[in-house]
């Protein structure tokens, strides 16, 4: 690194904590590196026009009529939707598994409407 820029950051202690662990987990020398990393890694997704991941949602199936209106989605976006997988974790409890692939756009819309769903707890897009 012989032409650098040299500049601060403050984290909450709990955070900090975390990205300590997953410097040391990753194999990391210093928080730098792994900074560096992580920054490269979300601006080289940030601008690509497609992308390949997966939507995690996590939902309480007591609540709305997700299994309906998801199924409507996946109708309304075949085109961007690779594969989905279902999981009982409880009684009450799924988690639905919704491999994606296509413009971010649409991608990212389509996490809103499936975050918006009632019953959702968390939908999180995970990229590849």
């Amino acid at each position: 690194m012989d032409n650098v820029t040299r500049t601060g950051i403050s984290f909450e202690p709990k955070l900090l904590k975390l990205f300590d662990k997953f410097i040391k987990e990753k194999g990391y020398s210093n928080r730098s590196e792994a900074i560096n990393d992580i920054i490269r890694d979300k601006l080289a997704h940030h601008h690509e026009n497609e992308i390949v991941g997966t939507i995690k949602v996590n939902y309480d199936q007591r609540v709305g009529h997700y299994s309906k209106n998801v199924s409507n989605l996946q109708h309304d976006y075949h085109c961007q939707i690779v594969s989905s997988m279902h999981i009982y974790l409880d009684h009450h409890t799924c988690l639905e598994l919704i491999v994606v692939k296509g413009k971010i756009e649409r991608i990212k819309k389509l996490l809103k409407k499936i975050d918006e769903t009632e019953g959702v707890k968390e939908a999180e897009l995970i990229l590849e």
